[in-house]
């Protein structure tokens, strides 16, 4: 701006000379219409500004490594005439960075700013303020956006070195059957209400005491996966999609799992897994995560 302001002051000084030493219709017509430009920007900047509509848009959820862009589009009656800059502030949640930015949207239609997607996390894309510019560039109208469009960049698959062992992970426990009749049964004594045809007579008779079978089966405990918080966005971004990798295998086998997490200031926080759908809600949880510094 102070670059178009001293273009003009030049041609205005310029043409004022010109209009002393050549004083004809034409250095009047000159002078007129350089005086003019400043009117004329004024009224093209605020034009602008209360004609022109601005949206941004951007996917919630992209994959590491995916090319993908902040849409930004503008229109109005004035847009042709006029040209934008859009301050940004840009969060990493994971890192605790916060970078600021200026784009420029030089017509009306739609500008892309591009994302960032070579790291694993969930950033906050905030656009805070526009500056809405005449054709010259002499003067601006300042209006504040207040928009905030968070992504999340989700990690990739990434078969660990080891493969789960659906054997050797599964635990085995007992709980409470509903079926009546189990060849795995627990020996308790008899409460009101209780079946008669659950009574242990053979037990009941050595006891001298009513005693009831209780029906028992097996079923698969939770498996556990680690992921300990790493500085180096790398080897998260690895860790990450083993993580992904491994419980999507427990939830095609249809083993209830849990997701435990070392955060570097706070306790283990654990994610019980059933579906998928808790799978994406785990992961979106640990993407918003404050990671330790590198060192």
């Amino acid at each position: 701006m102070f670059r178009s302001w001293g273009v003009y002051s030049v041609s205005l000084i310029s043409s004022f000379v010109f209009f002393l030493c050549y004083k004809m219709w034409v250095s009047w017509i000159l002078l007129i219409i350089v005086l003019a430009v400043p009117l004329l920007s004024l009224a093209m900047s605020l034009a602008a500004s209360a004609t022109m509509k601005f949206k941004a848009d951007c996917p919630a959820a992209i994959r590491l490594g995916d090319e993908i862009h902040l849409n930004v589009t503008t229109s109005g009656i004035a847009s042709y005439f006029s040209f934008c800059k859009v301050r940004m502030t840009v969060t990493d949640y994971m890192a605790g960075k916060t970078v600021k930015k200026v784009f420029m949207i030089h017509d009306r239609g739609t500008s892309q700013i591009p994302v960032d997607t070579s790291h694993c996390g969930a950033y906050s894309y905030r656009l805070t303020w526009l500056y809405i510019y005449d054709l010259f560039g002499l003067f601006f109208v300042k209006i504040n956006l207040n928009m905030n469009n968070e992504i999340l960049v989700k990690p990739v698959p990434a078969m660990p070195s080891v493969m789960p062992d659906m054997f050797g992970f599964k635990a085995k426990n007992l709980r409470r059957s509903k079926l009546p009749n189990s060849e795995i049964y627990d020996i308790r004594e008899y409460q009101i209400g209780d079946p008669l045809r659950s009574i242990h007579w053979k037990m009941s008779a050595k006891k001298d005491a009513l005693l009831v079978k209780e029906p028992l089966e097996e079923y698969g405990g939770h498996s556990r996966v680690l992921l300990r918080m790493s500085g180096d966005r790398d080897e998260m971004d690895l860790h990450l999609g083993q993580i992904v990798f491994t419980s999507k295998f427990y939830i095609e086998h249809e083993t209830s799992h849990r997701i435990r997490v070392i955060p570097p200031d706070r306790s283990e926080v654990s994610f019980e897994i059933e579906s998928e759908v808790d799978l994406e809600k785990a992961i979106a949880s640990i993407l918003r995560m404050r990671i330790p510094d590198e060192d």
